[in-house]
């Protein structure tokens, strides 16, 4: 069975193959510009692991040039996290073009690659070597016998979450506040309620959870500051002014995933830009469930509405870590000023 899937897969992929070359071959004649997806090479390349003239050992990600930084950075993260669970070696290939630019290509690239450092501790890509890009199930099993589905893809990033906080962190330092501060993600922009409605989520309804985090403190009499970050248009925003929030609508793209992640309280969105905040996030995260569940995130029903009981358990925890993060700042302070 397995050697019938290999032979259609490759039957597939070699009639797949020859189309884009002999497209290309005409861009040729006609004198314009080649392009050939990063993933057509994997096919020769895989013919050399089947026949063990050539094994796969080295795995790399290159992203797709519609991608946007976090899904990205998330998809890196699941190369890394595919290596360390089989013993290949992961090699980093740096971002090099990241949809939704806010400044030149090259300079948005470097910015993010930057701010993610999961190049950090990793050897470089040599495209002479590694032959493999983003592993989908399907290049999986043919080349390795893997049968794992996509949450169980996840999981596996869930188990290096740690890893990737070390590297997130290493030329950052997380911030630590008096007041309790709340970020709200609201994705607006390319999705609506006719576009991309998968990731849309009614702004009433964000209200509703918003509302009821700001009950929760206001009943314990907390101090605390609530962001609403977006990239949509102000009009959009208008059922918030209850909140008493401070909106940042088209924000910085990099400074706006900062406070996220350094939020205490993280209402998200749906995607991955909420997603990768969420995972490098030490605070209350809130959110819709997909196609991964993270044990101790707090679930959001379809209303906005979530557990109050493992919300209050979680602050509880939360207050705690601040007022000993606060102590030794105040002990480093006044050590630093003998």
């Amino acid at each position: 069975m397995r050697r019938l899937w290999v032979l259609r897969y490759l039957v597939r992929a070699s009639l797949l193959y020859a189309w884009i070359c002999l497209k290309n071959f005409i861009k040729i004649l006609i004198g314009r510009d080649t392009y050939f997806p990063g993933d057509i090479w994997f096919l020769p390349r895989c013919l050399l692991h089947l026949s063990g003239f050539r094994p796969i050992r080295k795995i790399t990600y290159q992203s797709h040039r519609d991608e946007g930084a976090c899904s990205q950075a998330i998809g890196t993260m699941s190369v890394i996290s595919f290596c360390r669970a089989t013993g290949l070696a992961y090699v980093h290939s740096p971002f090099t073009a990241i949809a939704h630019a806010e400044r030149p290509a090259q300079e948005w690239a470097s910015a993010w690659e930057g701010f993610f450092n999961l190049g950090v501790g990793e050897s470089s890509c040599d495209a002479t070597d590694v032959v493999f890009n983003y592993p989908t199930d399907g290049p999986l099993e043919l080349c390795f016998g893997f049968q794992g589905s996509e949450s169980e893809m996840g999981k596996q990033l869930l188990a290096n979450i740690g890893e990737f906080r070390r590297k997130y962190y290493r030329d950052k330092t997380s911030r630590t506040t008096r007041e309790v501060s709340v970020a709200v993600h609201v994705r607006r922009g390319d999705v609506s309620a006719e576009n991309n409605s998968g990731f849309f989520t009614a702004t009433e309804t964000v209200v509703d959870t918003a509302n009821a985090v700001k009950s929760i403190l206001n009943r314990r009499n907390l101090e605390f500051r609530i962001g609403v970050y977006s990239n949509g248009e102000p009009i959009d925003f208008e059922e918030f002014a209850r909140l008493d929030a401070e909106l940042f609508i088209k924000a910085d793209a990099v400074w706006t995933l900062e406070q996220l992640i350094e939020a205490d309280v993280l209402i998200m969105a749906r995607g991955t830009y909420s997603f990768y905040a969420g995972l490098m996030s030490d605070g209350i995260r809130l959110y819709e469930p997909n196609v991964l569940q993270v044990e101790d995130w707090i679930v959001l029903g379809p209303d906005g509405s979530f557990d109050t009981g493992k919300f209050e358990w979680q602050l509880a925890q939360l207050l705690q870590a601040k007022a000993a993060a606060l102590a030794i700042r105040r002990q480093d302070v006044a050590a630093g000023s003998q």
